[in-house]
């Protein structure tokens, strides 16, 4: 039986997957199964795989299923780059609003609603869209995100990792690397596949930096972004700690996740 392992392409965690591929860390007794975080999180959820660098919220909402990998996350430092809302309005006045929402993410969307609504105690009209991007104000997260930036000439544009650091001058993680609690037993068939494979994870966060130039030569990020602008990303907005200051911060994100259910 093979460890399933949840693979995102998305930039954020491009250099962790490039760095296990290319020193031959993917081995036989793991199966990659490709997906957005949302397609991912379901998937974890109903077993249909056994880790994933997957949302937060998953984790925080569904503890009683999972537990995650110590010591690495996919988090921002103050500012993150790929999780944006953009509006035609300045964020103070979109209040009763609509905000179209990707159907690519959870975390992004709770993160919007706790700086909307508790930092700034506003309340707009949330929607579902696979097209966020055709409304006045909108979400977007990932490659999408840092596309629409790139050629946006009109709208206003608001970092969320950003907007999270400026009210708690805390870095915000945004995923863990999760993982479904049966596959930890040490009696599993999947133990030893999965302790062998989250030593990769922690040796990969450790050594990615070895192959950066080689990574964006490689890239697919060059269709719209220049080398510059892809390694600024990968070294100064992305994070793969999970420091004491990260626990922090997710403990801080979870009160709040409470207090929009309450």
């Amino acid at each position: 039986m093979k460890l399933k392992v949840g693979l995102i392409h998305y930039a954020n965690v491009y250099p962790i997957f490039y760095f296990l591929e290319k020193e031959g860390l993917i081995t036989e007794d793991i199966h990659l199964v490709k997906g957005v975080p949302s397609q991912l999180n379901w998937a974890l959820r109903n077993a249909l795989i056994d880790i994933s660098p997957s949302s937060s919220v998953e984790y925080l909402l569904n503890k009683e299923l999972y537990d995650f990998v110590d010591g690495i996350s996919i988090s921002s430092k103050e500012y993150v780059g790929s999780v944006l809302f953009f509006s035609e309005y300045e964020i103070e006045k979109v209040d009763g609003k609509k905000i179209l929402l990707t159907d690519h993410s959870t975390t992004s969307h709770f993160l919007l609603r706790v700086i909307l609504e508790k930092f700034k105690g506003i309340t707009p009209i949330y929607d579902i869209s696979s097209v966020p991007y055709t409304g006045e104000s909108f979400l977007l997260i990932g490659d999408d995100a840092l596309k629409y930036k790139k050629f946006n000439n009109s709208k206003k544009v608001y970092d969320l990792a950003n907007l999270w650091y400026q009210q708690t001058g805390l870095p915000f993680v945004f995923a863990l690397w999760i993982v479904r609690k049966e596959i930890k037993k040490p009696d599993g068939e999947l133990y030893q596949s999965y302790i062998r494979f989250k030593d990769r994870l922690l040796y990969a966060k450790e050594n990615y930096r070895r192959y950066l130039k080689e990574m964006v030569k490689d890239c697919y990020l060059k269709d719209f972004m220049t080398d510059e602008e892809i390694l600024y990303y990968w070294t100064e907005n992305m994070d793969y700690e999970f420091t004491e200051k990260h626990k922090e911060s997710l403990k801080l994100f979870e009160k709040y996740l409470r207090l929009l259910h309450t």
